[in-house]
């Protein structure tokens, strides 16, 4: 049995864009689309997504809690361990206005608090060292949600940003190439939770393959 942890924000916990519900409730949420592509007997997929999620800043919205993911992640992993691979899918929210960070900020921050820090310490605790696989966060489209103002331009460095970091970690990486938002700005579509869904897919499949 191969096990997948899908951690994330909102778009892994299944936000539609007009905020009404969860894609998870209708199966249409990608981590859910790629439980039934994959064989329910070969592999399990863990969905660990919060909307308003970012990598490390701390976020407290009363009374749910800190946003902050790098507070929750060590538990997390080591709850689901055993693992063979984890899914990041974060830094759409750290382009938040109020928290002022790059996108060089926010890939720095996958890279050493999540990818090195599982392989070089928390491995130490778990049955096997998880390979990574990094979905790059869609373009946030301007002046459709609050609280974003600046976000486009930084967003668009993010795919040319994060596959260089998933190349040098030797992570498997799906890029935003066909991305699609819906009136929100930032909140993925039906048809790209199947995307990515088919992308992890054949990622895994492949992966599985050469090793």
């Amino acid at each position: 049995m191969k096990r997948i942890l899908c951690y994330g924000d909102s778009n892994t916990w299944g936000t539609i864009p007009d905020g009404s519900c969860r894609h998870c409730d209708l199966n249409d949420a990608y981590p859910t689309i790629l439980q039934r592509l994959l064989s329910k007997e070969e592999f399990t997929v863990i969905c660990e997504g919060m909307p308003s999620r970012t990598t490390n800043q701390d976020d407290i919205k009363f009374p749910k809690g800190n946003r902050n993911g790098l507070l929750f992640y060590p538990q997390c992993v080591v709850s689901h361990d055993p693992l063979d691979y984890i899914v990041l899918f974060l830094g759409s929210n750290d382009l938040k206005a109020k928290f002022n960070r790059n996108t060089e900020d926010i890939v720095k921050t996958l890279e050493n608090d999540y990818i090195k820090f599982t392989k070089e310490q928390l491995a130490s605790e778990l049955t096997k060292t998880p390979k990574f696989i990094v979905i790059c966060p869609s373009i946030v489209e301007e002046g459709k949600f609050e609280g974003f103002e600046g976000a486009y331009e930084k967003s668009a460095k993010f795919d040319s940003e994060y596959s260089q970091m998933a190349q040098n970690n030797d992570c498997l990486y799906v890029s935003n190439e066909g991305f699609v938002c819906g009136d929100d700005g930032i909140h993925l579509v039906k048809e790209t939770h199947e995307l990515i869904a088919n992308r992890l897919y054949r990622l895994i499949k492949n992966d599985l393959k050469e090793s």
